[in-house]
């Protein structure tokens, strides 16, 4: 076999703490996940992971080690998601001679020179933009309009992209099965090869709608969202038996986890599950959405357990980079936001490397996180809610007040952390972002180093200034 390791990385769509037994959840939704569960026991459990407000942030932010608004890519509006500068996790695997897989949802940029196989993935099969879109064609007034539904693409390398299938509603509900036939054909052709692959594997389940394939409708005691969990966790099986078929599980990360929380805004209101022991859910500033679900396994060299410390998913990148040995991996020309986790991964030490890390909503910086401690200077309900500036920001405790109902713990505001911890952090990072950001809606061939632009009047510098004045 060869001497890298594999890495799948199982990547689910909206789902919470919630809806997995492992952590807790699954039965108060009607569904079991017995797989994942046996899964979890093999590996390391995450309680505090945590991720960007939407999709598309997380995604971008998953691939590059960056914060989205970092790298520009807080949308995939036309004309907008990750420029060719950006390394990502693939573009440096390819320098081992990994072969490199995505199946799924890619959601950082759908035009050429923005697709995945532009950032070292060798073969896409799956969707640019997001799920919902599988909707329009059976829309009344969509068929009115004149426009063209999208449709599934496949990329076999830079330049080579074809559309396929239009994404309806039956491509939607059976798609799931696609990805895991192309998947486990990746698997066997890799290790025939023995060649190391990179698979990212992102599942379209718990995005709306929730379509549950046919053998799974009705196979919960919950509602088509709880039959969906279980879709998953039957799905994430077949990929793990496969593994086990080939005889790479000692040789094989498997990273199972997901890009935010429960979708609490656009599901229907009887169908929109748990957020598990936080509230909220997508496109909130309320934990149940930053913090979701993240279980690793590599056995033999992760140790198994839980872990409450801390990791961001734009960890991810120089973690993965530490594990398959690739130190040199890691991009030395631009600020990294992710933090290497590998040694509190391995279980090596048990203390993660990350005590905080900043909130964003698109561009707009909405608080921090620091150990048990959230501050937030603006707060979003839902998809639907304003985004409500605070006159005063919010010093919540999370460990006395997991439900976020109270502006501060009134026995102890702790204002010091306002002025010791929070104050100096941010206007680090803005400074940071002032020097070494690329403009949203830059084009794809956007170089920073290139680039004529006059930063010292960023615009992030201007919020700091909102957020500080008179304090």
């Amino acid at each position: 076999m060869a001497d890298k390791p594999n890495i799948l990385y199982f990547h689910m769509d909206n789902v919470s703490h919630g809806d997995f037994g492992c952590y807790g959840g699954a039965f108060p939704i009607g569904a079991e996940t017995p797989n994942v569960d046996r899964f979890a026991e093999e590996g390391k459990i995450l309680t505090n992971y945590n991720v960007e407000a939407q999709c598309t942030p997380t995604r971008s932010a998953l691939m590059t080690g960056r914060h989205s608004v970092r790298t520009g890519c807080i949308s995939v509006v036309r004309g907008s998601g990750i420029v060719s500068w950006e390394r990502t996790i693939a573009s440096q695997l390819k320098e081992l001679g990994y072969n490199n897989a995505i199946l799924g949802k890619w959601h950082c940029g759908n035009e050429p020179g923005r697709y995945p196989t532009d950032f070292g993935f060798d073969y896409w099969y799956g969707i640019g933009g997001t799920w919902d879109e599988a909707l329009w064609p059976s829309d009344p007034w969509f068929q009115k309009s004149g426009l063209e539904p999208h449709r599934v693409q496949e990329s076999t390398g830079p330049g080579h992209f074809e559309e396929l299938e239009v994404l309806d509603l039956d491509v939607r509900q059976n798609i799931d099965l696609t990805f895991l036939e192309k998947g486990k054909q990746w698997m066997e052709d890799s290790v025939a090869k023995d060649e190391p692959f990179f698979i990212y594997f992102n599942h379209s389940n718990v995005h709306l709608p929730t379509l549950p394939r046919e053998e799974y409708i009705h196979s919960s005691n919950g509602d088509s969202l709880a039959d969906c969990i279980q879709m998953i966790d039957g799905d994430f099986q077949q990929l793990l038996d496969k593994i086990d078929e080939l005889g790479i599980k000692e040789d094989t990360i498997v990273v199972f986890a997901a890009d935010n929380g429960r979708d609490t805004s656009f599901h229907a209101k009887g169908n929109r599950g748990a957020s598990g022991n936080f509230r909220g859910g997508y496109f909130s500033t309320y934990e149940g959405n930053n913090r979701t679900v993240c279980v690793t396994r590599w056995p033999g060299k992760i140790e198994p357990g839980k872990s409450d410390g801390m990791m961001h998913v734009t960890d991810w990148f120089p973690t993965l980079m530490n594990l398959v040995g690739h130190e040199e991996g890691i991009p030395t020309d631009r600020v990294l936001d992710g933090i290497d986790q590998s040694a509190f991964i391995r279980g090596e030490q048990e203390e993660s490397n990350r005590e905080y890390f900043h909130m964003f909503f698109d561009k707009l910086h909405v608080g921090m996180r620091w150990r048990n401690f959230k501050v937030l200077t603006h707060k979003i309900e839902d998809g639907f809610a304003p985004i409500e500036k605070l006159a005063t920001p919010h010093i919540l405790n999370l460990t006395v007040n997991p439900d976020e109902d109270e502006p501060v713990y009134y026995s102890v505001v702790s204002s010091w952390l306002l002025y010791d911890i929070y104050g100096p952090k941010t206007r680090e990072l803005m400074q940071s972002l002032a020097a070494d950001s690329i403009p949203s809606g830059s084009p794809a061939d956007y170089d920073p180093h290139e680039a004529d632009d006059d930063k010292k009047d960023h615009p992030l510098l201007e919020k700091l200034g909102e957020v500080f004045h008179a304090r």
